[in-house]
């Protein structure tokens, strides 16, 4: 579940600092700890798959690679990339799916299409909710995410709706632009959205993730009648949905765990047996008001299912991290958005238990392996916010990150040397001799840096990440 509020962080920050002075805790590394980093990050090999300047604080979240790896689907911000013609006044505040090549970019480009990103721009849908059938618009209308692939050709995303949020499908073929509106598809109904009365609770749909034979779907799932009222929420679950076998909507769901505060962001194992997701310990039993999130993983095995479609909850459920917060200190670490290696030995995930605070600021990449026989391993650090990750399959256990950690130190040096020889043979007067002195050369060039080390937590981008 991640819906985006850029200005959460913010009003969290304030509190942060408030209660670290307070209680005397510090975000610092224990002096013990060894980190070898390369400039702006831990030492690995780094490449960026988006690189645009749009310098509009553009956050680039959720993103995927494809199964073929030849490209990367991901949210962003709505006036990131838009299509052509008359646009919306003002502009929608709603997230946009986009699609970019998963090319190495060498260069800052100027904007996500510049580097051939396109936006899934989606055509209107109907879809009866109570007695009315009705069109959403959700290309300007709701907010979208969590797009994930349904294989080279189709993405699965959720789409807010007046009932919640709701999973639809679409497909995005080699060559289509962002000027094509594309047709959505429901895969699966809440079997309460036809009912007609009032306090039927709006039930969300969220964090999809497919099973590596493509015929599941799971999904954390909880419902409110009254938004504004925890009284009237359910807490949150996995649950896991059938594909649809033809036309219409899937008809099998079933609960996967038991309900907690939250239970979220649900990832399948390779060989489909088992799925890796974060939660609160509450879920089995444990006392934290605070909320800590840890990485969890249960079995995924529909032998008995019932004909009401009810599975035993919990199935051989394993706790991987425990992060029990200090004594007396109201700072809770979080690990969330697990993934698993290809060989399934290891799970990936996101953590800020290096740096506890109240925010959702310094997350990192962590590793540990997928029975949670060591401590976690942290896989790639910056002095910004890592928010996903996905091993790829490629050399050297690449995993694709995102964020907001800028332009990597390594390529800030070769732009600069490169810059730095361009001023050098530049305006070459009609004595052969360049206006720009050595000296010259070099400000020109720092400055040229400097205006790219700006983007350092100003915009959020993917990277792939090897060699760790």
């Amino acid at each position: 579940m991640k819906r985006l509020d850029n200005r959460l962080p913010l009003l969290l920050a304030v509190g942060a600092v408030s209660l670290l002075l307070a209680v005397g805790c510090t975000t610092r590394p224990e002096p013990t700890e060894t980190l070898v980093m390369n400039g702006n990050h831990s030492a690995a090999d780094v490449v960026m798959v988006t690189a645009d300047t749009s310098s509009d604080g553009y956050q680039y979240l959720d993103a995927e690679l494809s199964p073929d790896g030849s490209r990367a689907v991901f949210t962003t911000d709505w006036p990131s990339i838009m299509p052509s013609g008359r646009l919306p006044d003002p502009l929608p505040v709603v997230r946009q799916i986009a699609i970019t090549p998963n090319t190495a970019r060498t260069a800052p480009l100027l904007s996500l299409a510049d580097g051939g990103a396109e936006l899934v721009r989606l055509r209107p849908v109907r879809y009866r909710i109570g007695s009315t059938e009705s069109v959403y618009n959700g290309h300007e209308e709701y907010q979208k995410g969590d797009p994930t692939w349904i294989d080279d050709d189709h993405i699965l995303f959720w789409m807010d709706l007046p009932r919640g949020a709701r999973f639809f499908s679409v497909t995005v073929p080699n060559g289509f632009s962002s000027d094509d509106q594309l047709p959505m598809t429901s895969l699966y109904r809440e079997p309460t959205d036809n009912d007609v009365f009032t306090d039927i609770p709006n039930w969300e749909h969220l964090s999809p993730s497919i099973s590596p034979d493509g015929n599941w779907v799971a999904f954390s799932r909880f419902g409110y009648v009254d938004s504004d009222s925890l009284a009237t929420a359910t807490q949150q679950s996995l649950w896991v949905f059938r594909m649809p076998q033809g036309d219409g909507p899937s008809e099998l769901a079933f609960q996967l765990t038991a309900e907690a505060a939250q239970v979220d962001a649900p990832t399948w194992s390779p060989d489909g047996r088992t799925i890796a997701f974060h939660a609160t310990p509450d879920l089995i039993g444990a006392n934290d008001p605070f909320f800590t999130k840890e990485i969890f993983t249960v079995d995924f095995d529909t032998t008995g299912l019932a004909a009401d479609g009810a599975v035993t909850l919990n199935r051989n459920i394993q706790r991987l991290t425990y992060s029990e917060p200090q004594e007396g200190s109201p700072i809770r670490i979080r690990n969330i958005n697990p993934a698993f290696s290809p060989d399934g030995l290891r799970i990936a995930f996101i953590s800020d238990r290096r740096a506890p605070t109240l925010t959702y600021s310094d997350q990192n990449v962590w590793w540990i392996p997928s029975d949670g026989s060591l401590d976690p391993q942290l896989l790639f650090f910056t002095r910004s916010t890592e928010s996903n990750v996905q091993f790829t399959g490629g050399a050297g256990n690449e995993v694709l990150v995102c964020s907001s950690f800028g332009f990597p130190t390594e390529l800030l040096g070769e732009l600069e040397a490169q810059a730095y020889q361009e001023y050098l043979v530049e305006d070459v007067n009609q004595n052969g001799v360049p206006d720009n002195t050595e000296l010259q050369a070099a400000a020109k060039a720092a400055a040229d840096r400097e205006e790219l080390e700006f983007f350092e937590n100003v915009m959020s981008h993917l990277y792939l990440i090897s060699n760790w």
